[in-house]
């Protein structure tokens, strides 16, 4: 089975060819004959998709059901444009108080920083009140004001974020914190999908949340799926970048599609919360894991650090590869970590040696 997915940005464009591969024949008659099936709903401001193969639609119809309200579950949890999210409600009553939280949104929480951990603060989910500020800007086509990002780059630190493991509570230290889960809350739901199917008997499945992919075993027939990769060069002429992963996971962060541009500057949805303002120019990451939690996180984290600080922090992580694409001096380069497959490198790709030093 062949499928292609153009991965740029946290909302990103799919094209899907699909071909099946006919079951091998040494298979065993009293094998289940499996057929594919394909669902799709809207989720968390995007769409996200699952393809599996099942033995029979009921099974499948089932198992896609209850992966979807597993999503939809998280969004009521994670989601800050909802008013009742358990997310906002931390927002509004966890500065007064240790706030009692379930334990997904714990979970979530922890993995998120440790990630802010590794990578010195640049991943940082406290970030909220700059995404808002920066969400206003796009819809309104005007660069925030200085001074109002210095205000609210005043209440970004993920240090101020307390977790007690053993009441299982979370504590904002500082009024007005707003928490934002958007750079790691598609790979955790896609996650926890995945885990679904398979808890419904689903072996061979593919599940896409907006930009995120995550596989289990392959499809019959094939030693994986095929999943095409959009870095940032493409509209350059690059050749095209496929990925062949079995139980892998796979995010590209970019600004395809969520960016403001403005007097010659081309401002991404991506935000550093060092400097308060968003990425700028074209780039794209893509990240290799074995859940797609950690690809999400790591994706936005590196596209925010330096080439040869990301490698280093890539190198330091079991099963973690990463591709950095990025325009230096009106030229496209890209910087590939060791263990990432080839097929996407390109003549233009540089050495990891020649990586650590930029």
């Amino acid at each position: 089975m062949t499928t292609r997915l153009r991965l740029r940005a946290v909302t990103l464009r799919l094209i899907l060819a699909i071909a099946l591969i006919a079951a091998p024949s040494g298979w065993s008659r009293a094998t289940p004959r499996l057929e594919r099936f394909e669902y799709s709903l809207p989720r968390m401001g995007t769409i996200f998709r699952i393809e599996m193969y099942a033995p029979s639609k009921q099974q499948a119809s089932l198992a896609a059901g209850a992966a979807f309200d597993r999503a939809e579950e998280l969004e009521q949890i994670m989601s800050d444009y909802r008013p009742d999210s358990e997310l906002e409600r931390l927002d509004r009553e966890g500065t007064g108080a240790p706030f009692p939280v379930s334990a997904d949104l714990y979970d979530i929480l922890a993995k998120s920083l440790w990630t802010s951990q590794l990578s010195g603060g640049v991943f940082d989910v406290s970030i909220g009140p700059l995404v808002q500020l920066w969400r206003a800007a796009r819809k309104t086509n005007r660069l925030p004001n200085p001074a109002e990002i210095v205000k609210a780059q005043a209440l970004v630190d993920y240090r101020n974020i307390e977790l007690d493991p053993a009441n299982h509570t979370v504590f904002l230290k500082r009024a007005g914190m707003q928490l934002d889960l958007g750079a790691i809350g598609k790979g955790y739901a896609a996650d926890a999908m995945l885990a679904v199917l398979k808890s419904q008997g689903i072996d061979h499945a593919m599940v896409v949340a907006g930009g995120e992919v995550i596989v289990s075993e392959a499809p019959p027939g094939s030693s994986g799926w095929k999943v095409g990769v959009d870095t940032a060069d493409a509209e350059a002429g690059a050749p095209s970048c496929t990925l062949l992963l079995r139980s892998a996971a796979v995010s590209t962060s970019g600004d395809e599609h969520q960016f403001l541009e403005l007097n010659g500057h081309r401002y991404s949805h991506v935000i550093n919360p060092r400097t308060g303002w968003a990425l700028e120019g074209e780039s794209s990451t893509t990240v290799l894991a074995r859940d797609s939690t950690s690809a999400d996180a790591l994706c936005t984290a590196l596209s925010l650090m330096s080439v040869a600080d990301g490698m280093r922090v890539v190198e330091s992580l079991p099963g973690i590869s990463a591709l950095w694409v990025r325009q230096e001096n009106g030229a496209w380069k890209h910087y590939a970590s060791p263990g990432f497959p080839s097929g996407c490198m390109g003549a233009a790709v540089k050495s990891t040696v020649a990586s650590r030093g930029k």
